[in-house]
């Protein structure tokens, strides 16, 4: 059953969200007791719906309740309630031998409407919910988080016995290493290897073992000890190396490289202390990434893990940032290696210009920057990821005469005592940053983690398929609205093509109206693919063909983006008998802005096809004068804003020779859009404007018809 129109506006103003239909169903076994067979099967059905698959099996008494859990695990049982359960099983007894068994078995109680009963006593029991019989959703709401609760449990469990496995191996590692460790506790040695007690001199750690570690350093240096002691306690950096001098018992003196990290040692909270020989200027380097002079991979992995370690333990929060480029791709095609190389090390120029020395820099990858930031407020860390972001975008680097451009996403993710593990926690950074490619958006921003949000934000594919499927019944409709010459007649006709929606009830509706961030990027090349076909079809018109029209045809980011586009176009042109510069394609400043790489290299494709371009909006981004000198369309539509100023007097002809000067200069065709009324044309006239567009000339129409050579006679 095909969608309407209709229903694609209803559907993209509530934007509703759906459950994924990739997911895999979750298996889930039920006990049931004193429920009978049609409530069984109602619910079995209700959790088939839910993407359950459910397993089920009634009890009558205690030995049934036992054979069942000899056969498998159960996940939930499920009582109807009754005022006396004599001779069956009951909550009770049920709830007895749960407890007598050790085992982590939900109760659910549904109680009829028609009863009263108290929920605190069957509580008091161990019953974990009370739920109305009637009320559906509400028992499949029950059970599900009972069901997800359960899994939470079993998981802990495992993860807890996996922890005492790890910390087991751990030590026993630790304690046969060749490194020399101990582990410190308010100062006192209370763990050390063998390695740590040869290398101060002793056969075993018997002389070691509760004496405070500033015994075993020089006097002049007990007090560097005690910062770094103190520093690595606060949740410093202490897993950067300290040269400190320590003392062996025959009073001969060495260097050793002090490092250190939290660890949990028989339940307390220690210091673990790592004494290693000098590193030599070579080691010094082997955590430092080469190319950009951060930290590489492997050291940020490091400080990432130890900075969990300490949040977890409370009182120590982080913000991690990850800056993933843009454009590399392009970089690599443009320029190579060099130009990748020279941007890498620009932007790590810029990290460092930027981010206090208090926090962290790494290059993880290829496209990827983190920071490790010593705070722990959202807002900060968005504020400095928007500056970066600006920084970035407006740093210009130049490789073999070509101008190098790139943007950044910026994903946030929170280390507090819930953080995950450093790489789930790394991935919902890397999450984040790839959540500001979603829809038609080209990343240049800040997102900060939210899973919720994450969820609420993914792309509706119903939404997709019923715009995907009104261009299958052809719901779209092409309007033409005419630009007109200003200051002297050309010899083409200029229209703009605009696209509408045609409702059931035959309203055309503006892309406005339908064409938001959540629609796929493959759905809007489908739009701006089908109007380019059906402009092609109307120029091949014999009253076009004798008007030499030429159409200004817009173009989304995702078009301006796709680099099979040229190629499509291409064989399109060769199939019609229509020149190429009469399509004039439209892209908007902002969208050049936030992607100037892929804006210059369309244009420049247009150029080898003959098409021509136009840029709109201009004037509307603080980036105008970057775009312009960056982007050498034929003509520049400035932005309407301009136009309702001039109408409310708000703008001067000074402000708007200064915008239009450096383009006159170069020689460009420029529009003035939404023209409304006759006082706005003599300013317009004199500011150099050569083309006007409005609604005072014409509005949009499904024909061509505009006199343009009428009107030609009647400026003459």
């Amino acid at each position: 059953m095909t969608s309407s129109t209709d229903q694609i506006l209803s559907a993209l103003s509530k934007h509703t969200t759906y459950r994924d239909s990739d997911t895999g169903s979750r298996n889930i076994n039920i006990l049931f007791a004193q429920c009978d067979g049609a409530a069984m099967e109602l619910l079995l059905t209700n959790l088939r719906n839910a993407d359950f698959a459910p397993r089920g099996l009634a009890i009558e008494n205690l030995e049934a309740l036992q054979q069942a859990f000899e056969r498998r695990a159960w996940d939930i049982l499920v009582f109807t309630w009754k005022s006396d359960y004599r001779p069956a099983l009951s909550p009770e007894q049920a709830l007895d031998w749960i407890k007598l068994q050790e085992r982590d078995l939900p109760v659910i109680v549904l109680a009829p409407e028609a009863q009263v009963i108290a929920p605190s006593e069957l509580h008091k029991l161990g019953v974990a919910a009370v739920v109305p019989e009637p009320d559906h959703h509400w028992i499949l709401h029950e059970i599900e988080r009972q069901y997800l609760q359960l899994l939470q449990r079993r998981e802990l469990r495992a993860t807890h016995a996996e922890l005492k496995h790890l910390r087991e191996r751990n030590q026993y590692l630790v304690k046969h290493s060749n490194s020399a460790i101990c582990y410190l506790y308010e100062g006192r040695i209370l763990f050390s290897n063998d390695s740590f007690a040869h290398l101060l001199g002793y056969i075993d750690d018997t002389h070691l073992n509760n004496r405070q570690l500033h015994a075993f350093v020089v006097s002049n240096q007990q007090d560097r000890l005690t910062q770094c002691l103190r520093q690595a306690a606060n949740g410093g950096d202490g897993s950067k190396p300290q040269t400190i001098t320590f003392t062996r018992p025959d009073q001969t003196h060495f260097e050793g490289m002090l490092s250190l990290s939290p660890v949990e040692y028989e339940g307390k909270i220690c210091q673990a202390v790592e004494i290693s020989e000098p590193e030599c200027e070579e080691e010094a380097f082997r955590s430092l990434d080469p190319m950009t002079g951060l930290q590489n991979e492997h050291a940020c992995m490091q400080a990432l893990e130890a900075a969990c370690l300490r949040a977890l333990r409370g009182g120590q929060d982080r913000s991690l940032l990850l800056l993933r480029l843009d454009h590399l791709k392009i970089i690599r095609a443009e320029v190579g290696a060099d130009g990748e190389a020279l941007i890498l090390r620009a932007i790590a120029h810029i990290l460092k210009q930027k981010v206090s020395p208090a926090h962290l820099l790494g290059h993880l990858d290829d496209d990827s920057f983190m920071i490790l930031m010593h705070n722990a407020d959202p807002d900060k860390a968005i504020s400095l990821g928007q500056g970066l972001c600006h920084a970035i975008r407006n740093h210009i680097c130049d490789v073999d005469q070509v101008s190098i451009h790139t943007t950044v996403s910026v994903g946030i993710a929170m280390i507090n005592d819930s953080t995950p593990d450093p790489v789930v926690l790394l991935d919902h950074a890397r999450k984040a940053a790839a959540s500001l490619h979603q829809g038609n958006r080209p990343g240049n921003g800040v997102q900060l983690y939210n899973p919720e949000q994450s969820q609420l934000t993914q792309l509706d594919g119903r939404m997709n398929k019923r715009l995907a499927n009104a261009l299958k019944r052809d719901r779209f409709r092409l309007l033409y609205q005419p630009v007109v010459p200003l200051r002297t007649a050309s010899p083409s006709a200029y229209y703009e093509v605009l696209l509408r929606l045609v409702s059931d009830s035959n309203k055309a509706i503006s892309p406005n109206a339908f064409i938001i961030q959540t629609i796929e990027p493959e759905i809007l090349r489908e739009l701006d693919r089908w109007v380019i076909e059906h402009a092609l079809k109307a120029l091949q018109s014999p009253e076009c063909k004798a008007q030499n029209v030429s159409l200004f045809i817009n173009l989304s980011g995702p078009s301006i983006r796709c680099n099979k586009l040229p190629e499509w176009l291409a064989l399109k042109l060769t199939e019609t008998s229509i020149s190429p510069s009469q399509l004039i394609f439209q892209l908007s400043e902002s969208d050049a802005a936030v992607d100037l790489m892929s804006a210059r290299r369309f244009v420049g494709a247009m150029l080898q096809l003959n098409c021509r371009t136009c840029l709109k909006h201009f004037g509307s981004s603080p980036n105008s004068n970057h775009v312009r000198q960056e982007l050498r369309t034929n003509f520049v539509k400035l932005d309407g804003s301009y136009m309702r100023d001039l109408q409310s007097d708000s703008l001067d002809m000074e402000t708007l020779g200064t915008l239009v000067e450096p383009l006159l200069h170069q020689k460009r065709t420029l529009i003035a859009p939404q023209v409304e009324n006759t006082q706005v044309i003599p300013q317009l006239y004199g500011a150099g404007i050569h083309l006007i567009q409005g609604h005072y000339l014409q509005p949009p129409r499904e024909n061509m018809d505009y006199d343009f050579f009428g009107e030609a006679d009647q400026d003459n």
